[in-house]
């Protein structure tokens, strides 16, 4: 058994926690603990409102095109629309992030064939966008096809 340290009362040197949190982390000078009320924990989301203040200009851009679609300025349009044409932007911004997290990882599935939770945030996010599109009024039409014309391409 090694001997006790005679500087048992000597402040302990904590690694720092992952992240930039400044100098005042919230740790106890003594033992390195986390107290109350610490500016560590702020941490925790940090990549999360960088993105949505990164996309914020794409998310206007989203909200006015989709207003634009629909005959409005972002002034003289609905409520209603304006609420929808929101949800349209957001979940679009959240279906491509979880796109691009699913290309980080390497696709869909992982080694064991399961769906990753990029695969589902981007189904429900996809999912999501549909219904507001169907909200403000897109509808699935069908394409008029020339049977002749498809007929003779597809002939040798």
């Amino acid at each position: 058994m090694a001997p006790l340290d005679d500087d048992a009362d000597a402040p302990v040197q904590p690694d720092a926690p992952s992240g930039a949190a400044g100098t005042d982390t919230g740790r106890d000078p003594r033992t390195g603990q986390f107290m109350s009320g610490n500016r560590a924990a702020m941490i925790v989301g940090d990549r999360s409102v960088q993105f949505w203040q990164a996309c914020e200009g794409t998310r206007r851009d989203i909200v006015t095109a989709v207003l634009q679609d629909s005959g409005h300025t972002l002034a003289d349009a609905p409520r209603a629309l304006r609420l929808a044409a929101e949800g349209i932007a957001q979940a679009a911004l959240v279906r491509d992030a979880a796109f691009d997290r699913m290309v980080e990882t390497g696709g869909p599935l992982t080694s064991r064939d399961r769906g990753r939770r990029s695969l589902t945030v981007w189904l429900a996010a996809s999912d999501r966008l549909l219904r507001h599109l169907q909200v403000i009024g897109l509808e699935r039409q069908a394409r008029r096809l020339d049977l002749a014309a498809a007929f003779r391409e597809d002939q040798p």
